[in-house]
């Protein structure tokens, strides 16, 4: 189509066209599938995950705001909001709902029963009664799991080789987090194995952790082990800078936290979690039940070890230790 030598009736023909394609656009994007993404941590700490798992939507072939419409809804830290924008999302009616964590697949369990729920990172979701099996979960809850009783006996095991004459160790968990119980029992079984004595703190909220703290600090354990829970990741950093001021390691679970100072951290490859995620989303957008996908557990943990904390902390690493780590922090 030639446009005609004035400049302004060139709009007769081309204004209806580009209204035209930006309407259907709209039309398109509106008609596109909700997904809904609902993570605890403040945005610093959701970005890297959110954007692993929209990296997960492209590799499966997804353009957001064009074939599927993403919305992110944060806690910002704050555990106690998610039950609550759990139970918002799922009155909005999306067409699947993307958790985190055990507590966040337990309060998805408990706002639906109708809508596909995507657990991108958990633990137990048999053994906490979310779903019926992992090769079979039934219901509308599928996703991604972990053990968290048996990885929390394996970061006391590397403890107990990066710190031979470790004797003492303080278990921080929350009383409330499903997997709690289990974690300690198991966590007690291998401490005797290994000549350890467990001493159990608790923290619930930000409060009971200040406490929590302090009575690590004051009783002076040779070092301190994560147990679950969101609150030992969203305040992760403070948790770490109160244990190397009073010079106890902490043994983490979550990434990133060797960085932050801990001695080291031990943990499945989260990001690849929030990548996997995307798999099930798809899968349930062309149309596979939830009950009929099953869950799969990590195969792959990496291992980053601080030799500056260690120093700073008159830790030794052994050779054969150093020689386990994925990455070593210089």
């Amino acid at each position: 189509m030639s446009c005609p030598t004035s400049a302004v009736p060139c709009f007769r023909y081309f204004l209806p066209l580009a209204l035209s394609a930006a309407t259907a656009a709209v039309a398109q994007t509106s008609t596109a599938p909700r997904v809904i993404l609902i993570a605890t941590g403040a945005e610093t700490v959701a970005r890297p995950l959110v954007e692993s798992f929209r990296q997960g939507m492209r590799d499966h072939g997804y353009k957001e705001d064009v074939n599927y419409r993403l919305e992110i809804r944060l806690g910002q830290g704050d555990p106690t909001v998610v039950p609550g924008l759990i139970r918002d999302a799922v009155a909005s009616r999306p067409a699947v709902l993307v958790v985190t964590g055990l507590a966040g697949a337990r309060s998805a369990r408990e706002a639906t029963n109708t809508i596909p729920v995507v657990v991108a990172t958990s633990s137990d979701l048999v053994d906490a009664g979310i779903v019926k099996s992992y090769a079979r979960p039934g219901g509308n809850i599928t996703g991604l799991n972990d053990l968290a009783d048996e990885l929390a006996v394996k970061r006391l095991e590397l403890l107990k080789e990066a710190m031979a004459n470790a004797s003492r160790v303080a278990l921080l968990v929350d009383p409330e987090f499903p997997a709690t119980p289990k974690i300690e029992r198991s966590v007690r079984a291998a401490a005797r194995t290994l000549g350890i004595e467990i001493s159990r703190v608790d923290a619930k909220d930000p409060a009971s952790l200040a406490l929590a703290l302090d009575f690590v600090a004051a009783s002076r354990p040779h070092a301190l082990l994560m147990g679950g829970a969101s609150l030992n990741v969203v305040r992760a950093k403070e948790i770490i800078e109160r244990m190397v001021a009073a010079r106890v390691p902490v043994a983490h679970y979550w990434p990133g936290t060797a960085e932050m100072g801990a001695l080291f951290s031990h943990q499945a490859d989260i990001f690849y979690n929030f990548r996997r995620a995307a798999y099930y989303v798809d899968r349930i957008l062309k149309g596979t039940k939830p009950g009929d996908l099953a869950i799969e557990l990590p195969t792959r943990y990496e291992l980053v070890v601080n030799k500056r904390t260690a120093k700073d902390l008159n830790v030794t690493f052994p050779a054969s230790f150093l020689l386990r780590a994925d990455k070593v922090i210089d």
